[in-house]
């Protein structure tokens, strides 16, 4: 693990509130649907901060016409 990645958790984890196993879990799970992969059963049924990170990564839909899904953004339009 390179540098830049422990500073995008650390980044990551502030700007949300989330833990550091919770922002590596986000990073892992966004990585994962970006290139395609499939999860583990662990990564899609856990219930530690690691696995509910990865979901929230991997399921994250961003519409950037409505701006939901970013984190912060408002659930409806505006």
């Amino acid at each position: 693990m390179n540098v830049v990645s422990k500073e995008k958790f650390r980044v990551l984890a502030e700007a949300n509130g989330w833990s550091l196993e919770h922002a590596r879990g986000y990073v892992d799970g966004e990585t994962f649907r970006l290139r395609g992969k499939t999860p583990s059963k662990y990564c899609l049924v856990g219930i530690d901060e690691y696995s509910l990170g990865f979901r929230t990564g991997y399921y994250d839909r961003q519409d950037s016409d409505l701006g939901i899904g970013a984190p912060g953004a408002p659930l409806t339009r505006q």
